[in-house]
């Protein structure tokens, strides 16, 4: 599972690009969501999600990158996954791409740093059921 998790922060750190006030990776949950969504996923989806995560660390050295992606340079893994968009694994990066930016901005330290207050939000939808008789 460490090798996984290794190749998803890789992903995930390229995809989001973290700068400008928002926090590093590290500061996040975003890996420890990895291992949250495997455990509550099926077996087989489990398998296959690890399996495409193991495909997205050895493809750079298939299209001549000349390393996996975890020993790749942050501008070159950038690279490999704007070749991937435009191939026919295009689908499959846009969904780890996809998942990767969701395990980031699901964090609570990033969501309050982009302004996001998910605590407000229940309290407004909370308070505009009992005002308007919603549900």
């Amino acid at each position: 599972m460490r090798r996984e998790a290794d190749v998803f922060a890789c992903l995930t750190d390229a995809v989001v690009a973290p700068g400008g006030g928002l926090p590093p990776l590290a500061e996040t949950d975003a890996v420890a969501f990895l291992a949250r969504y495997l455990a509550a996923s099926p077996r087989r989806n489990r398998a296959g999600f690890r399996a495409l995560l193991l495909a997205l660390e050895v493809g750079p050295l298939a299209l001549g990158f000349g390393a996996r992606l975890r020993r790749l340079a942050p501008a070159a893994r950038l690279a490999y996954l704007q070749r991937l968009e435009r191939s026919p694994a295009a689908p499959l990066a846009e969904m780890l791409e996809a998942l990767a930016k969701l395990s980031y901005y699901g964090d609570e330290g990033v969501m309050a740093a982009v302004g996001y207050d998910p605590a407000a939000v229940v309290e407004r939808g909370r308070r505009l059921r009992r005002e308007e008789g919603r549900w």
